[in-house]
């Protein structure tokens, strides 16, 4: 999975970060929260700051091992940890 995020704007965008994590992805199935990419993690705070000029993007990608996945449709999550965040939502489905 992976949550990309692009400047379509014709001026430079400064993303403003309170720690050292920059994404986050979220797993629901059934509006139950069954994994977060952050668990277990632990971040530097810091304060932090990113340019993207007009044009320029950045993506972030992770893997979710789903081979103990139920069957069924879920929900993921990519968030840019930025202040305020930005979220980008989509469904799938594990098996048939």
């Amino acid at each position: 999975m992976f949550v990309t995020l692009v400047n379509i704007s014709p001026n430079p965008v400064e993303l403003i970060f309170t720690s050292a994590q920059r994404y986050d992805f979220i797993i629901l199935k059934e509006g139950k929260e069954v994994w977060r990419w952050s668990n277990g993690k632990m971040f530097a705070m810091v304060l932090d700051n990113l340019r993207l000029e007009p044009g320029e993007g950045l993506t972030y990608t992770e893997t979710w091992k789903t081979r103990d996945a139920e069957h069924g449709e879920y929900e993921v999550t990519g968030v840019i940890m930025s202040q305020p965040p930005l979220r980008a939502a989509c469904t799938f489905k594990v098996g048939s």
